[in-house]
């Protein structure tokens, strides 16, 4: 026994020198470090309107003191009305009954508050858009509609929609009112909102054109919105609307004319023969560009303009057509002005010879519409009689006289000879084309195959298309002539030298003639001052594409190349940028 107690004695005694010494290897147990107090929570939303049986997701953030949100942190959530609306561990609100409650998320010792108002309403569970959008045109509005239902499908009358659009870049969306506009071509999906619920529409944005001429060597047509493109030459008028002038400045892809589009001027209707182009905007306002020999753009102390400038005078004007170095317009109550050159009495007047503004012309007649040769103007009456005047050297001016082939001319308007009922009338250089009522094409002046009547003679009588079907409208080159008939095929004929009519291998072509494999809504021939006429251009059917053929030598075409002045180009081609999505 002693022995025992001997040996515990020297273990402790053992146990205290080896601690003073230094040799124990047990580490010390660390003390923990607290964690970092809860600063602030934030509560999302910070105000919930609900109606009896709808439920709201709270979230709730602990922060610390630099706004850092914290995690791991527990959670408390408390309503101080669990009769109106109870909260779940979670933070989801549930709305019991009609009334307001405070739901509180606590985390540490910070809190925040989020208000609760139960209205005795029934929750919405589902939207749709009604609307049919299967397509918008560009710069369009239309008013959309959504349909908001319960969960028992029921309608709700009662509820506020939002709308938001996907793309704005290609349709924009008024978020109250939900009328949507287009911007641009691609597809875009509107989405309305009600109370947390959501639907959808997809749809396509396109762009259409109209109103398509085609000047010397360049071409323009109005795209959606009223904006107005333009390519070929711009030369040293600034005919495409492109700011460097010369004779080699030309442009074969489309170019944007200034001022015009949705923010500014909106283009409705364009006219172009030679070396200038007019327009009206949606307000019948007149603009021009181009060159301004002899006054043509309507103003004075210019040389030309690349931007459209308001033709002086202030009137307004329901239709406008262009000569080599004239202009003439309809106002709105039938009255007929010109302005530019009158040398060969395209003013229906000797004198002036010349004006830099709207000179009032033919007073006794009133016309529906008008049209402008290269020295002639025509107009039908509003009772369907064609008249024209100017230049008749050709017979062009169709009154059934002797036919001169000098340089003769007449100021009083001469009735077309033939007792036809007039829809439309065109004039090209030294000959003009006209069709019925009842779209049976009709040609007289210098022939040359220009006539379409299988024949080459000069005729001041109106002469009957040859192998032609009935036509709803024209459009008279220099040189050629085409149309579209009821079924939306186009037919040409005349000068043919670069496959301007659309038939390969001929100088010429006497007849009416379809071009294959093309549908159109409207057709263009180019018309001529100086340079070559020789193209023609078309907006297929459907008003999604412009395709253009013929001469290309200053990128009259628009197909984003040039070629040589002798090439044909028979198969219609379509415009840079100028087709569906």
């Amino acid at each position: 026994m002693h022995s025992l107690f001997r040996l515990l004695a020297c273990a402790a005694a053992l146990t205290m020198i080896a601690a003073c010494s230094g040799d124990d290897t047990t580490a010390p147990t660390p003390t923990p470090i607290p964690p970092a107090a809860v600063a602030s929570v934030t509560l999302s939303p910070d105000s919930s309107i609900v109606g009896v049986g709808f439920t709201q997701s709270l979230i709730a953030v602990p922060r610390d003191a630099a706004g850092n949100p914290m995690t791991g942190r527990q959670i408390a959530w408390a309503s101080s009305a669990p009769a109106i609306a109870r909260v779940d561990g979670t933070g989801v609100v549930t709305a019991v009954a009609v009334g307001r409650a405070v739901i509180t998320a606590t985390s540490g010792n910070r809190s925040a508050q989020s208000p609760v108002l139960v209205r005795g309403i029934i929750p919405v569970s589902s939207v749709s858009v009604t609307t049919a959008l299967d397509t918008l045109e560009a710069w369009d509005d239309l008013n959309l509609a959504a349909v908001v239902r319960d969960s028992n499908q029921n309608v709700l009358t009662d509820r506020a929609v939002r709308w938001t659009s996907s793309n704005p870049a290609v349709a924009r969306v008024d978020s109250v009112t939900g009328v949507l506009t287009g911007v641009d071509r691609g597809t875009v999906t509107v989405t309305a909102t009600s109370e947390g619920a959501s639907g959808t529409a997809s749809r396509v944005v396109v762009i259409k054109y109209r109103s398509l001429v085609a000047g010397t060597q360049h071409s323009c047509d109005i795209a959606s919105g009223g904006i107005v493109w333009c390519w070929g030459q711009n030369g040293a008028e600034g005919r495409i609307g492109m700011p460097a002038l010369g004779a080699t400045v030309i442009s074969s892809q489309p170019v944007r004319i200034p001022n015009f589009g949705p923010e500014g001027i909106r283009a409705r209707k364009l006219a172009s023969f030679g070396r200038h182009t007019c327009a009206l905007d949606v307000t019948g306002k007149a603009w021009c560009w181009g060159g301004n020999g002899w006054g043509a753009l309507g103003v004075s102390a210019i040389a030309q303009s690349a931007t459209p400038v308001a033709v002086s005078g202030g009137l307004t004007f329901k239709d406008i057509v262009v000569g080599p170095e004239y202009s003439c317009a309809l106002e709105q109550a039938g009255a007929t002005y010109c302005w530019g050159h009158n040398d060969w009495r395209q003013f229906a007047m000797n004198a002036p010879s010349m004006s830099e503004s709207p000179v009032a012309v033919a007073p006794q007649l009133r016309f529906a519409s008008l049209t402008a040769g290269s020295t002639f103007t025509c107009g039908v009456t509003t009772t369907s009689q064609g008249y024209c005047w100017g230049y008749s050297g050709w017979g062009n001016l169709g009154d059934g006289a002797d036919i001169s082939y000098g340089n003769t001319f007449s100021a009083t308007p001469a009735l077309i000879a033939g007792g036809h009922a007039w829809a439309q009338l065109g004039g090209g250089q030294i000959h003009t084309c006209g069709l019925t009522t009842a779209g049976q094409g009709y040609c007289w002046g210098n022939n040359g195959g220009k006539l379409g009547n299988g024949g080459t003679l000069e005729s001041s009588t109106p002469a009957m298309l040859q192998g032609a079907p009935t036509f709803t409208n024209l459009a008279v080159g220099a040189n050629h002539t085409c149309a579209i008939s009821a079924s939306a095929n186009v037919w040409c004929w005349g000068l043919n030298g670069n496959g301007q009519v659309g038939q390969a291998a001929s100088e010429v072509v006497t007849r009416a003639a379809q071009v294959p494999t093309l549908t159109a809504a409207e057709v263009a021939a180019s018309g001529i001052a100086t340079g070559g006429g020789a193209h023609t251009c078309a907006v297929t059917a459907d008003r999604l594409t412009v395709k253009c053929w013929g001469r290309n030598d200053t990128g009259q075409l628009g197909t984003g190349n040039t070629s040589g002045e002798a090439v044909a180009q028979v198969t219609p081609a379509t415009v840079v940028g100028q087709k569906p999505l």
